[in-house]
């Protein structure tokens, strides 16, 4: 009996011993002194309730929870207790594992006191300290709140996911809202619209002579139709002169306003033009014809960019350094784009996101001229009138062209060009084809050729590591003649190639190129290189240039290379500090020189300052000595830009002589809602601009009427870059707009001078008049305010319940506009609200923590556009205990 006992007893002492020798959560380790939910926000991540550990007042954090909120990949350790992964970087690793009371980082390992750590059913805690040591988090914890705060000193994967996000749901936005975007002001017609003025003012003065100058040219509408043309006069001491030129009438049809299409006809032009041939052009005055668009082709072609990765990575692709698509690999990795491929250089890059955290990124880099067309898309040129300026010789001075471009493909366009009357030659006529074909992509071929004249080939190439390779090449088919005094060539060529590179850690490069023109006795050319190198605020490039020549010598070619000319140049900006004297900051300086390979001496010297003054204007001193002939000259410049002109002054000095001149430049503007010229310091003929009055809408019309208010205030975002002024009157007038694109207007309401202000409509279309200033009206209102209240039920009859969060969301929308927390009463108001239907829905986490349902559930509500704004009460909610 004692002996059964005994085992018994050595069988429980084995069991004990084996429970507390293994490793187990809640067992061996010091337990926690409470818990609790602590509220946690960050910008990115929102408001959440962090359930956390307490060992007297110190807060022990859940690191699986937090590295899931904030993002940073992370894997279960071998054990299955700890996590292991890396962050910021992928060499920077680090694991935790409580069982070994091991911490380790990039492969070093320290011990983790016991005391540091608490290995929960769910989780493991630790003490905050490790998540700045290891993750650059620095947590601030509130015990009396129950609330906790966290600054990061690396950026955290969350962040960057949520501006891919911002990002991508701008493009759904642009590429919805294009479609959708309404016109509201489309092109307007008019019979007689007087639009702009662009002037150029002269005054030149020298120890000799001394001139008068004046250029100006004119843009209006006529008969729906813009209009040009341009005077120049000047006066000196032989006498003056004054003549017109440039004069012309063109007739945009709405088919020409729509570059994605093929049209019959786009444009009719009348007055004096210059016709289109890309070998022979010569000034008529005459009628054009053409269906190519007024609005330039922005794409030509679909790219396909697919390949695999790592399943359920995000891949995004952008153009030109900007998302345009993203997508997540599906279940084996595959991705797929049809990128648009535009016309330009194009440079696709992909970057993948993929679960662990890493970053890959992959470049190509496309070039597409603008001679290219879209498969089965037909252009034409037609030019036909009596030339300008035509020798007294020819018989008739007419002269008619046609060019036409055909897109085979979308990678090969075919061309051909035609040519008549007496200043062509003898024939009469003359005929002109070509090819533009895209290999690979990326390799661009032309041909041109004219039948008994010469053809040419020129090829390019751009890389992805921006090396760029071009070459061309002309073969003459007529026989040499003297001309001019000179042997016509038989043949010439040139071949260029730049290699980008970086020296010591900076980025540099050296381009290469040479011309040769082939002769009967021989050939001539030149040979070129470029180096460019930037010593932290010091700029250098190098240049050489020599010229070479060779001499038919029975059957050999003898090379003679002349003396070469190095140029070496040098720039440096002071920085604008603070410790710097006011008059220095921003100052640039420059030297230049060029050296004679043949003397070996210098042959001229350059030496320049540069300092903006008075914000808008610009001083500059330079001196320019010619060591060879031993002379030198002075000059001293001020450039100022006024806000309605600009001024720029010259003297220039030299032994024995001078000359100053005076230029005035700028244009006038007539604002037709107004009746004021608006003059400004640039061009504007053959450009655009509205003028924006933003007014509150008292009796709710839709339109401006007299003694309602004008707001004056810069609010206005547009799709494209233009020039804002805010008139003192309060009206906004947008100009270098580009005459009949389309564009996109933003009402920014932050920028607005009341906040209660808001438009009906944030987004409106319209079409830039041509030499005109369009006027637009943005009606405003006044915006909604809401209140409410929750209620619960209880013995005592209902009661307001406070600290309850309330999600705010326009209707249509797909993230909240806001988080509403009611009040220690119950009690709920928002403001600020523009006009349109919304939702108010209670946190359903805290409804579920409280174990309680709302009624209703989701509350909906309309904010009407009233002049006086909108106010909605008795939005109210009751809370029901579950049973």
């Amino acid at each position: 009996m004692s002996n059964g006992r005994g085992v018994q007893y050595v069988c429980i002492l084995v069991l004990l011993l084996v429970f507390f020798a293994l490793p187990h959560r809640g067992y061996g380790q010091r337990q926690p002194d409470g818990e609790g939910l602590l509220t946690f926000s960050h910008p990115s991540i929102g408001q959440y309730y962090i359930g956390v550990v307490f060992f007297g007042d110190d807060a022990y954090l859940p690191l699986g929870e937090i590295l899931s909120l904030t993002e940073i990949p992370s894997t279960p350790s071998t054990n299955k207790f700890g996590l292991q992964g890396f962050y910021p970087s992928p060499k920077e690793t680090w694991m935790v594992d409580p069982v070994a009371g091991v911490l380790i980082l990039q492969g070093v390992s320290e011990p983790l006191p016991a005391d540091d750590f608490y290995l929960g059913e769910q989780e493991l805690y630790l003490e905050p300290s490790y998540f700045s040591k290891i993750f650059g988090l620095e947590f601030s914890v509130n015990p009396f709140n129950l609330s906790m705060t966290m600054k990061s000193r690396n950026v955290l994967p969350i962040d960057e996911k949520r501006k891919r996000e911002t990002l991508r749901k701008q493009i759904q936005s642009k590429g919805s809202g294009q479609d959708a975007l309404e016109m509201r002001y489309p092109l307007e017609r008019k019979i007689v619209g007087l639009g702009v003025l662009d002037y150029n003012l002269n005054v030149d003065n020298s120890s000799r002579k001394s001139s008068f100058g004046l250029q100006m040219r004119a843009g209006a509408e006529i008969l729906g139709g813009d209009f040009q043309v341009n005077m120049n006069g000047s006066k000196n001491n032989v006498g003056q002169t004054v003549n017109l030129s440039g004069m012309r009438w063109r007739y945009v049809l709405p088919s020409g306003l729509a570059p994605e299409r093929n049209a019959l006809l786009s444009s009719v032009t009348l007055g004096q033009i210059s016709t289109s041939s890309q070998t022979f052009s010569a000034q008529l005055t005459g009628v054009a014809l053409s269906n190519n668009p007024l609005i330039p082709r922005r794409e030509l072609d679909v790219f396909v960019v697919d390949g695999y990765t790592e399943k359920d990575s995000e891949v995004e692709l952008l153009i030109g350094g900007q998302l345009i698509d993203f997508m997540r690999a599906d279940e084996v990795g595959y991705y797929r784009f049809n990128a648009p491929v535009t016309y330009g250089t194009l440079r696709l890059t992909l970057r993948i996101y993929t679960p662990q955290g890493e970053i890959i990124t992959q470049e190509k880099q496309l070039q597409i001229p603008f001679t290219f067309l879209p498969k089965g898309f037909v252009s034409y040129n037609f030019q036909g009138g009596k030339l300008m300026n035509a020798p007294d010789s020819l018989a008739s001075d007419l002269l008619g062209h046609a060019d036409f471009s055909v897109g085979v493909t979308n990678a090969v366009t075919v061309r051909a060009g035609f040519d008549y009357g007496d200043y062509v030659g003898v024939d009469r006529t003359r005929s002109s084809f070509g090819i533009s074909t895209r290999l690979f992509q990326q390799y661009l071929l032309d041909v041109d050729y004219l039948p008994s004249k010469f053809y040419r080939v020129n090829a390019s190439v751009f890389y992805a590591n921006n090396i760029t390779i071009s070459a061309k090449t002309t073969d003459y088919f007529t026989q040499p003649q003297e001309v001019n005094g000179g042997t016509k060539p038989l043949g010439d060529g040139n071949l260029n190639v730049f290699v980008p590179f970086q020296l010591f850690g900076k980025f540099s490069g050296i381009r290469i190129g040479g011309e040769n023109i082939w002769l009967q006795d021989g050939y001539k050319g030149n040979l070129q290189a470029d180096f460019n190198y930037q010593f932290g605020r010091v700029a250098t490039r190098f240049n050489y240039r020599a010229q070479v020549m060779g001499l038919r010598v029975t059957d050999n070619l003898s090379p003679e290379f002349t003396p070469g000319i190095l140029l070496s140049s040098m720039t440096y900006s002071l920085p604008r500090s603070p410790i710097l004297p006011v008059f220095i900051k921003g100052m640039f300086f420059r030297a230049q020189a060029a050296y004679n390979t043949q003397t070996s001496q210098l042959s001229t010297v350059n030496v320049e300052v540069s300092q903006t003054l008075f914000t808008s204007g610009r001083f500059t001193l330079s001196y320019d000595r010619n060591i060879v002939n031993k002379s030198g000259a002075i000059q001293i410049g001020f450039l100022y830009d006024f806000n309605f002109i600009r001024s720029a002054s010259q003297f220039t000095g030299r032994k024995g002589d001078y000359s100053i001149r005076q230029s005035l430049s700028g244009s006038l503007a007539l604002d037709n809602q107004s009746g004021k010229l608006l003059p400004s310091n640039r061009e504007q003929v053959n450009r655009s601009g509205i003028s924006v009055r933003m007014f509150v809408d008292q009796n709710e019309n839709g339109v401006f009427d007299e003694g309602e208010a004008i707001i004056p205030a810069k609010g206005i975002r547009l799709d494209k870059s233009a020039n804002m002024v805010l008139g003192s009157d309060g009206i906004l007038r947008i100009t270098q707009l580009q005459s009949y694109w389309v564009y996109r207007l933003e009402v920014n309401e932050d920028a607005l001078p009341d906040i209660t202000l808001a438009p009906k409509e944030k987004v409106i279309g319209f079409m830039a008049d041509p030499n005109r200033v369009k006027s637009i009206d943005i009606p405003l209102y006044r915006t909604g305010v809401i209140m409410g209240s929750i209620q619960t039920e209880t013995a005592e009859g209902l009661q307001g319940v406070g600290g309850l969060r309330i999600t705010l969301q326009r209707m249509g929308d797909e993230e909240p506009l806001e988080t509403i927390r009611t009040f220690s009463d119950g009690g709920y108001y928002a403001f600020g609200l523009l006009p349109g239907k919304y939702t108010l829905e209670i946190d359903p986490k805290q409804l579920e923590y409280m174990k309680v349902s709302a009624t209703p559930s989701i509350l909906e509500f309309e904010i009407k556009a009233l002049a006086d704004g909108d106010y909605v009460e008795g939005l109210d909610f009751l809370l029901k205990r579950k049973e």
